[in-house]
């Protein structure tokens, strides 16, 4: 008697081709600290999907590593996005003027742009995630991060993710005199026309602030005399134009 065995092929599942974010954690984790650090103008939604598309499980090993090498320029344009760097065409704008600046002054930018704490600390968070992933998923925590951003953006945040120093009471005033009003509020120091610097760092509280400085700026008017009396003493007038602080308004 013969014997027939059929044997039913089981469909793959795609559940084994989840290989996690491997290398890219450590590149979130960054994010994430420079976030909390106040250092980032981060968008969360952005990066959900980006890390979306590192996840997203593809069963042949080659495509998987070609997803990667794409993923490279993606998640540097992802990070420039979310640092608060000036555009590549505002660079591409001011770039005769770039290359203007000496050697020697570019040199001394580098050196004072590059933060060596900041360094030591990323290169201790790149010793701990290259320890700690051999017993642990960290694709887990970061993915559970990135989820829980986006839910304080959608619900809004009921704290502050950098730290902040003790809260301060300032004093707005528009106009009159800035001695009375002082005196009103029990010695809060007052910042003229300027609002206060409460709200969060994003690209919009920044541009609206920078506004009301150019409108508060506007109203100063210095009124000089027609004539000077006979025993005025001459006085010179220093103008100083620091350019680091001038960039901040172009």
């Amino acid at each position: 008697m013969t014997q027939f065995t059929q044997n039913t092929a089981m469909p793959s599942s795609l559940w084994q081709y989840w290989r996690g974010l491997s290398g890219w954690n450590f590149y979130f984790l960054v994010k994430f600290g420079l976030l909390w650090a106040g250092y980032l103008n981060f968008h969360p939604l952005l990066n959900l999907v980006f890390a979306a598309f590192l996840l997203m499980p593809i069963p042949r090993y080659s495509l998987h590593r070609l997803r990667h090498w794409i993923a490279l320029p993606i998640g540097f344009a992802l990070f420039w996005h979310d640092t608060w760097l000036p555009g590549p065409e505002s660079i591409m704008s001011q770039g005769s003027q770039v290359a203007g600046f000496s050697t020697d002054y570019l040199i001394d930018l580098v050196t004072r742009f590059i933060n060596w704490q900041m360094i030591g600390a990323i290169f201790v968070l790149l010793v701990a995630w290259l320890f700690l992933s051999q017993w642990i998923r960290i694709t887990v925590f970061v993915v559970a991060i990135l989820l829980w951003l986006n839910v304080l953006t959608l619900a809004g945040p009921s704290f502050s993710l950098w730290p902040a120093g003790q809260p301060t009471t300032t004093v707005t005033t528009t106009g009159g005199n800035a001695a009375a009003t002082v005196a009103a509020t029990g010695g809060a120091p007052v910042v003229g026309d300027m609002p206060a610097q409460t709200a969060p760092p994003t690209t919009a509280n920044l541009n609206a602030w920078l506004n009301n400085f150019y409108n508060a700026e506007a109203k100063r008017k210095s009124t000089f005399p027609s004539s000077l009396p006979a025993d005025a003493q001459p006085f010179e007038l220093l103008v100083i134009n620091i350019c680091s602080l001038s960039l901040v308004g172009y």
